[in-house]
């Protein structure tokens, strides 16, 4: 089963991932985290994310390759991916073939959606202004394309507006 959950910045959208993993009792729980400590208010923000999980979380530290990082999963787990609009930036700054990448993620997703519980966490770009660099531009494009694309594979998908969750399919 596929859930998707998206939403603006600091919306709640980790913290419902977390609680609907968690309700998926007898199931081995992973969080897929996709940031990277490139800077110190990242580090804090990532250990901040660390402890509101808890450790009863396996975490798997994976920017870019998400096939791969689910591939090491045992089935029946449940796992949360946050976020997918961060791993979307790192494949722009650091694959070159990034079509690929996200190509390879959906297609498995699509076979192994009946084995796993996979919660995916991703921002909404597209109600913002029109970035002013091409960077931007293809970012946002990227992105929304991305996340048409897991709403439509997904089982059901939640927009989340101030720490409420509001379903969408």
């Amino acid at each position: 089963m596929i859930t998707f959950i998206i939403g603006g910045m600091k919306s709640g959208k980790s913290r419902f991932a977390l609680k609907e993993g968690e309700n998926n009792v007898n199931r081995i729980l992973y969080y897929i985290a996709t940031a990277r400590a490139i800077d110190k208010e990242m580090e804090d923000r990532i250990e901040r994310h660390k402890k509101e999980r808890g450790s009863h979380w396996i975490t798997i530290e994976e920017p870019v390759n998400l096939k791969e990082a689910i591939m090491k999963i045992p089935e029946n787990s449940s796992i949360v991916i946050d976020c997918l609009t961060t791993w979307i930036t790192n494949l722009i700054v650091e694959v070159y073939d990034y079509q690929k990448f996200i190509d390879s993620f959906i297609d498995l997703l699509k076979k192994v959606r009946e084995n796993f519980h996979i919660l995916i966490v991703a921002n909404e770009v597209g109600l913002g202004i029109i970035p002013e660099s091409e960077l931007g531009r293809k970012f946002v494009d990227l992105a929304g394309t991305v996340n048409q694309r897991i709403m439509e594979i997904s089982d059901s998908a939640y927009l989340m507006i101030a720490g409420r969750a509001l379903r969408i399919k």
